[in-house]
C-alpha cells in the first residue's frame, strides 16, 4: 500500500472516531440535523485544512494547480481545519438558534485523539519530523480533557500551548517575516481559552 493512501486512510479513521463520538455524545444538536451537521463538519474542516496548507505552498500550488484537490498527497493543516470548522459550528448554531458553546463541548474532548491519530499519516508520509512529538502531547491531552467540565477552553489554552511550543522545532511551516502563522493563531487560541474560562466564572459567580 502507497504511503498517500496510508495518509487518507489515517485521516479517515480519525474522522470516523471524532463522529462516532460525538454522535454518541450530542444532546444538542436535534437527531433530524445531526447527519446535515456532521458532513458540513467534515467539508468545511477539509476544506479549511487543505486551503491552509495551499496557501503556505503558494508559490509550488501556483506552478501545479491541478494538485490542489489531491489531498491524498498530504496537506493538511490543522490550524485550518480548526477554524473553519468554528466558523462553521457559529453559523449553524445562528441558524438553528443552538447553543454555540454546548456544541463546542460536545465535540473538543474527543479532537486530541482524531489529532493524534491523524499524526499517523505524517510518519507514513514521511513529513513533519516532529509528528510523534505532538501526537504524543495531544494523546496526553485527550486524557486530561476526559475529566474537564469546560473542554474547549481547556482544549484551546492547552493545544495552543502545544502547538505554539513544537513550532519552535519545525521548518516546514507557515512563515511571514519573523513571524509563523501557527503560533500567532495558537496565541489567539490561548487567550480565547483563558476569556472562556474567566467568563465562564464571571457567569457563574453571577448566579
Amino acid at each position: 500500500m502507497q504511503p498517500f493512501h496510508l495518509y487518507g486512510l489515517i485521516i479517515g479513521i480519525s474522522f470516523v472516531i471524532g463522529i462516532s463520538y460525538f454522535s454518541r455524545h450530542n444532546h444538542t444538536i436535534p437527531k433530524s440535523k445531526e447527519n446535515l451537521f456532521i458532513f458540513l463538519l467534515f467539508l468545511f474542516s477539509i476544506i479549511g485544512a487543505r486551503l491552509y496548507h495551499v496557501i503556505d505552498q503558494y508559490q509550488y500550488y501556483f506552478q501545479h494547480p491541478a494538485q490542489i484537490l489531491q489531498t491524498w498527497n498530504g496537506g493538511l493543516g490543522i490550524y485550518g481545519g480548526l477554524i473553519f470548522a468554528l466558523i462553521f459550528i457559529f453559523l449553524f448554531s445562528k441558524i438553528y438558534h443552538l447553543n454555540f458553546l454546548k456544541i463546542l463541548d460536545t465535540i473538543t474532548p474527543i479532537i486530541p485523539l482524531c489529532q493524534a491519530i491523524g499524526r499517523l499519516g505524517n510518519f507514513f508520509n514521511h513529513e513533519i519530523p516532529t509528528w510523534w512529538l505532538e501526537a504524543s502531547l495531544n494523546l496526553f491531552l485527550f486524557f486530561l480533557l476526559r475529566r474537564s467540565r469546560q473542554p474547549t477552553a481547556h482544549y484551546l489554552i492547552s493545544y495552543g500551548l502545544i502547538r505554539f511550543f513544537i513550532e519552535f522545532f519545525r521548518s516546514d511551516t507557515w512563515q511571514l517575516g519573523i513571524f509563523k502563522i501557527a503560533q500567532l493563531i495558537s496565541l489567539v487560541f490561548i487567550f480565547a481559552g483563558i476569556w472562556l474560562l474567566s467568563h465562564h466564572h464571571t457567569t457563574t459567580g453571577n448566579k
